[in-house]
Parts: C-alpha cells; structure tokens; sequence
C-alpha cells in the first residue's frame, strides 16, 4: 500500500496544475473548471484539519480564477 506522503506529493502536484491552469486563462471555462476543484481541496482541507500551506493553497485568492485580467 502506498504511504500517505506518496498520495499527498500526487494531489499536491494537481493542485499546483490546478493554479496554474486557471492563473493561464483567467475567466475562461478551464479556470472554473479548476476554480471548483481548488475550492474543494480547500474545503476538504478545512473539515480534515489540514493546513493551506502543506497544500499549496495558503493566501491563495481563488476568486482570480475567475477574473479576466485587465489588459
């Protein structure tokens, strides 16, 4: 069986693909897309009493997914 510091390097490595995605192409369906699955991590993250920062998410403003940029 795997051990738990292999699952979170795999999840932790989605949630960066996740960021990034999203950060690419802000306001478009794939940063929703990826918005939803943040704020999931998120809230997951919340009810398991992990903290933001081992996930990569602390002070992350996810609400910048969904923001066209200004030119």
């Amino acid at each position: 069986m795997a051990s738990q510091d292999r699952y979170a390097s795999i999840l932790n490595t989605l949630i960066e693909i996740a960021k990034t995605r999203g950060l690419d192409n802000p306001g478009s369906k794939e940063a929703d897309l990826c918005y939803e699955l943040l704020e999931a991590a998120i809230s997951e993250a919340e009810v398991w009493d992990i903290p933001l920062e081992e996930i990569g998410l602390y002070k992350f403003d996810t609400h910048k997914l969904l923001r066209k940029q200004a030119a």
